[in-house]
């Protein structure tokens, strides 16, 4: 049933694009959540095995009968607010490793075409400047993460099933304690959609970083960096102000989406759901960055036209 996803049949260039950047980023795309997610539950497993049917939290240690009875004791609300945190928190290995993949991934996205010398081969096929730009884009914001969305949904069932037999030998209930509690399509929907409008939020970041990628002759990380740490003290010494800084870490820590700045106050974190993710959208904020991405990336497009080596 999958062939068809995997054959290119007849004339389906940008499809062809498509699968161009997954091989040329199969480990930014695959390999890299499907070895934090391994190595992630081996750790889990290890400790398991390691220190017993026990847990360690803030130097102290629990049995498992204990945090079991204590989630017990809990209404019914609480419970399934408590779940649920624990399982977006248990997504944060998974999502930091993709978040360094799409940082680099856009890095190198029209840096390495040049290096190994394939552009001139690109550019002899019938697509355009703007369907390659546009398929690496989307490797780098869709992509990449919702590949990873996939990861830790797997992850989040198996501390699921840890949790269930972890109830074996108890007197209490898995399915009441987790899986009543946990509304799995839901969680995943909030999840897609936290990842879109995050995305969103960074394009203009992204769009610098694959602009620095089609200018850099050696290391696009420093032609990227260089100037925004130059500019960031140039505003800083004369100016006394940080716009730059504040635009950067508006967009690209997400921390607009959950209603908090950089340096947001954690301790009163509280997950919003898919429409309130989705109202992060009218902020100026968010207009304006959607702005200076579309003139960045008309100008990679412009640079790439003129590009060979």
């Amino acid at each position: 049933m999958s062939a068809p996803l995997l054959r290119i049949n007849g004339y389906h260039p940008f499809k062809a694009l498509m699968f161009r950047e997954y091989w040329e980023n199969r480990r930014a795309v695959l390999t890299t959540p499907l070895v934090i997610t391994a190595l992630s539950m081996v750790v889990i497993i290890i400790s398991m095995g390691i220190f017993g049917r026990s847990i360690h939290i803030n130097g102290e240690t629990f049995t498992l009968q204990q945090v079991i009875a204590n989630m017990s004791m809990q209404d019914a609300q609480s419970l399934k607010d408590n779940v649920n945190h624990l399982l977006l928190a248990s997504s944060a290995p998974i999502m930091i490793g993709v978040w360094f993949s799409m940082i680099f991934t856009a890095l190198g996205s029209l840096y390495d075409e040049r290096k190994d010398n394939s552009i001139l081969f690109w550019k002899s096929m019938p697509v355009s400047d703007s369907q390659t730009i546009l398929s690496k884009l989307l490797t780098v914001t869709l992509v990449i993460p919702l590949v990873a969305i996939g990861f830790t949904f797997i992850f989040q069932i198996f501390l699921l099933i840890v949790g269930t037999f972890a109830t074996i030998g108890t007197d209490y209930s898995a399915w009441d304690l987790l899986w009543s509690s946990t509304n799995l399509p839901a969680m995943l929907l909030r999840e897609v959609v936290y990842v879109i409008m995050y995305s969103l939020w960074a394009l203009p970041v992204l769009a610098w970083l694959m602009l620095a990628s089609v200018v850099a002759k050696r290391s696009p990380l420093l032609l990227a960096g260089i100037p925004v740490v130059l500019f960031a003290l140039f505003e800083a010494l004369f100016f006394h102000t940080r716009y730059l800084i504040d635009f950067i870490g508006k967009h690209l820590s997400g921390g607009r989406i959950q209603g908090m700045g950089m340096g947001g106050d954690f301790n009163h974190f509280s997950p919003r759901g898919p429409l309130e993710i989705l109202q992060s959208a009218t902020q100026p904020a968010f207009w304006l960055g959607l702005a200076v991405a579309v003139i960045l990336l008309y100008i990679t497009v412009q640079l790439r036209k003129r590009s060979s080596l």
